[in-house]
C-alpha cells in the first residue's frame, strides 16, 4: 500500500491581518465557502486505485480540477479527512492580530478546551481513517488540510510501518504532496488473518496486538 498526501489548492481569499473575534470567526466562515485558485495542470492517477477526498469545498474543488478523468467510482468524500475547525479563542471585542487567533486557538485544541474538535479528537480521526486505508489495502490519494495533514503523518509514523517523504518541515503548502510508502507491504490474499499464513505481515502483526495475541 501507498497513499499520497495532496493539501487543497490555494484559496482565493485575502485575510485582514488584523481583526476582533467576531471578525475573524466571520472570516472563517468565508474561507469555508470560499473558491480555490484555478490549477491550471491537470494530472494523472497514475496506478493510484482511489482517491478519498474532504468533504470540504476547497478539497473537492482541487479533486475535481487535479484529476478531472477520475470517475464517481473511483472518489470518495469522506469527513474523516476535514480539516480540524478552529474559532476566535475569545470573545473579547479587542482588535488583535490573525496570527494570535490562529496560535491561541490551536493551543485550545491541544488543550482539548474552547475549540470545537479537541487534539484526541482529531487523532482518533486520523486512526479511524488508518484503519479503514489499511482494511482496504489500494494504493490511494488522499486531498486534505494543512494542519490535519501534519495530524495524519505523525499518526502514520507512530505505526512504525510507513516511510514518510515530504520537503517541508513545518507549513504545508497549497497543492503540496506528502509520499507514504509501506515499509513492508501486506502479504495479500488472506483478509488480514496473516499470523496463520505469513507471519511477517504487519498488518496481522496490529491486529493481532489490538486481539491481545501479541
Amino acid at each position: 500500500m501507498k497513499i499520497l498526501l495532496i493539501r487543497h489548492a490555494e484559496v482565493a481569499m485575502t485575510w485582514n491581518q488584523r481583526c476582533t473575534p467576531e471578525e475573524y470567526n466571520k472570516a472563517v466562515e468565508a474561507y469555508e465557502e470560499a473558491d480555490i485558485v484555478p490549477i491550471g495542470k491537470p494530472q494523472d492517477t497514475g496506478d493510484y486505485e482511489h482517491i478519498y477526498v474532504s468533504t470540504e469545498k476547497r478539497a473537492i474543488q482541487t479533486q475535481k480540477q487535479l484529476f478531472p478523468t477520475a470517475g464517481d467510482d473511483m472518489v470518495t468524500q469522506t469527513p474523516l479527512l476535514n480539516e480540524v475547525p478552529l474559532n476566535a479563542y475569545t470573545d473579547s471585542p479587542k482588535s488583535r492580530p490573525r496570527w494570535v487567533y490562529d496560535l491561541r486557538g490551536r493551543m485550545q485544541w491541544r488543550w482539548g478546551s474552547g475549540q470545537k474538535e479537541s487534539c484526541s479528537d482529531t487523532m482518533e480521526r486520523a486512526e479511524a481513517l488508518i484503519d479503514l486505508l489499511e482494511e482496504k489495502n489500494e494504493n490511494v490519494i488522499l486531498i486534505t488540510h494543512g494542519f490535519f495533514m501534519n495530524v495524519l503523518v505523525r499518526q502514520l509514523r507512530k505505526r512504525k510501518r510507513y516511510e514518510v517523504f515530504r520537503g517541508s518541515t513545518f507549513v504545508i503548502q497549497p497543492l503540496e504532496k506528502i509520499r507514504v510508502m509501506d515499509r513492508e507491504p501486506h502479504c495479500g490474499g488472506c483478509h488480514h488473518n496473516c499470523l496463520l499464513k505469513n507471519a511477517g505481515c504487519m498488518i496481522g502483526q496490529d491486529k493481532a496486538r489490538k486481539a491481545g495475541l501479541m
